[in-house]
């Protein structure tokens, strides 16, 4: 469960984030079934018109790695493969993340343990990881 101390974190780096000149080309909004959870739509810059809902949660702690998922933008819907954007350790089949940022990640090789990098800014640090992703490593969407 978040502490009090995490929750203040997390609401007020809400707010700071979407300062960001990167944060122009997102969608932004609080993810109110979790305490430390938001969505943020987003697209890679080779490919504006290729929009990607990514539902970001702290289900540990907000220093450690978060939980991604990509959800259907119309329905919410977690399992359809068309909504994940095809990126070196994305698995749109499984429905995870095979990164070092990700609680997936993790779960999948616990020889990653320690190697989730400290940071004084967790949601900055990951939304920045996944756009820095989509501009520079994207091929595409996936496929069913």
């Amino acid at each position: 469960m978040a502490s009090e101390l995490e929750l203040a974190l997390f609401e007020e780096e809400f707010i700071a984030v979407q300062s960001l000149p990167e944060a122009t080309r997102w969608q932004l909004e609080r993810d109110n079934s979790v305490p430390l959870g938001l969505f943020a739509v987003m697209h890679p810059i080779s490919s504006p018109t290729e929009l990607y809902k990514a539902r970001i949660r702290w289900n540990t702690s907000y220093f450690a790695p978060f939980s991604l998922k990509y959800v259907d933008m119309n329905t919410g819907a977690e399992n359809n493969p068309t909504a994940w954007p095809l990126c070196p350790g994305f698995r749109p089949a499984s429905f995870d993340t095979c990164i070092t940022i990700t609680s997936e990640g993790h779960a999948l090789h616990p020889e990653w343990a320690g190697q989730f990098p400290k940071v004084a800014l967790p949601m900055q640090h990951a939304l920045l990881h996944l756009q820095l992703l989509l501009d520079n490593s994207y091929m595409g969407r996936a496929r069913r």
